[in-house]
């Protein structure tokens, strides 16, 4: 699984330390779990995430993350790819909320979004409790010495 790393306009930039760690998550996760053979992680703001959150799930207002398998579309060659989208902003409230690192935060929801490529899904508490679970197995895995 290989991972690309995008930001939108108006995000800060995370340093390359950063994004190091990012990548080596993933690699862990996607050692476990059989995800998309490309995936793209665009950092977003929260009214890019607000539409997305509309458009895509009926919702109002930013969440944190969203997962989009793009598998094969009628028509298309098979595209073994998937995107995930997280509120930067976001990813700093939340960060502060719980008081751990950026990083930390940024970390657990990527797992959270790769883990809904892998075909995870969170529909009742005991399945969010079990993904909960799974997600920290990869955090608590990879340092996250790196400051943001």
């Amino acid at each position: 699984m290989s991972l690309h790393l995008c930001q939108d306009e108006g995000t800060d930039p995370l340093p390359a330390q950063a994004h190091a760690r990012l990548l080596e998550v993933s690699e862990r996760v996607g050692r476990a779990h059989e995800l998309p053979a490309e995936v793209d992680l665009v950092l977003i703001d929260d009214g890019y995430m607000s539409r997305l959150n509309a458009t895509y799930r009926g919702m109002e207002g930013a969440t944190d993350v969203l997962s989009f398998d793009l598998g094969s579309t009628p028509g298309q060659a098979n595209t073994d790819r998937g995107e995930i989208y997280i509120s930067l902003p976001q990813a700093k409230r939340q960060a502060a909320a719980l008081a751990v690192p950026l990083l930390e935060e940024l970390s657990r929801l990527l797992v959270h979004g790769l883990l809904h490529l892998a075909g995870w899904v969170h529909d009742t508490r005991e399945q969010l409790e079990i993904m909960e679970r799974e997600t920290e197995t990869f955090i608590d895995a990879v340092d996250m010495a790196t400051t943001l």
